[in-house]
């Protein structure tokens, strides 16, 4: 292991998919999705929000994320939407890059927050790394230009060893009154992190 450069991996969920940053899996789901969708209402459902996950995926990549998965389901009361971003950032000189400072503008789209975001900053034990920080709430963040939308989230803010560079693993939702539930399934993901060889799955690099 060296301080330039860190291998890490994350366990997630059977039914999620690891998806390409510049949408090309989300494209192809998008349109497995919509062959099993006669309804109008079902699809204008579908197309909406991978519309926001795209607008999401393409945010985050031009602000340094390095890893993204994700499930997209359809169920009888309606459709599952849930994603997981790992960011690299490295602080500008004399920037506060702790969880706190972090935690104050950071979004699910890896920019700055908007107003009518409710979080709380708390310290979180990762079994293979140690305390962390972990901001969890209700955020409206602008995906794009004009468009914002409110999300369950739970940001992690790792610091990578060697310092100088903060991973911020964040977990997002728009299904909001599945918060309780996904906030246990957040945790659960998150909790598999570590750094190295060994990991649950190699899912990138720290660098």
């Amino acid at each position: 292991m060296t301080t330039g450069s860190h291998s890490f991996g994350i366990g997630i969920p059977e039914n999620w998919t690891e998806y390409d940053l510049h949408g090309d899996t989300l494209a192809e789901r998008r349109a497995e999705m919509l062959r099993h969708a006669p309804q109008k209402e079902t699809r204008d459902a579908i197309n909406g929000a991978f519309r926001s996950a795209r607008r999401i995926m393409d945010g985050a990549r031009r602000r340094g994320a390095v890893y993204a998965a994700g499930t997209t389901t359809m169920y009888e009361d309606g459709l599952l939407m849930a994603g997981l971003m790992v960011f690299s950032l490295t602080p500008p000189a004399g920037a506060d890059f702790s969880a706190k400072g972090l935690a104050r503008e950071f979004s699910a789209a890896g920019g700055r927050r908007r107003e009518g975001t409710s979080r709380t900053l708390t310290t979180h034990e990762l079994p293979w790394v140690g305390p962390v920080g972990r901001m969890s709430g209700i955020e409206e963040t602008e995906i794009a230009e004009g468009v914002s939308s409110k999300l369950v989230v739970t940001h992690t803010f790792v610091p990578v060893p060697g310092g100088g560079r903060v991973l911020v693993i964040t977990c997002f939702s728009p299904n909001i009154p599945l918060a309780e539930p996904l906030y246990d399934l957040f945790d659960a993901i998150t909790s598999t992190f570590c750094f190295g060889d060994g990991e649950p799955e190699t899912v990138g690099t720290a660098t």
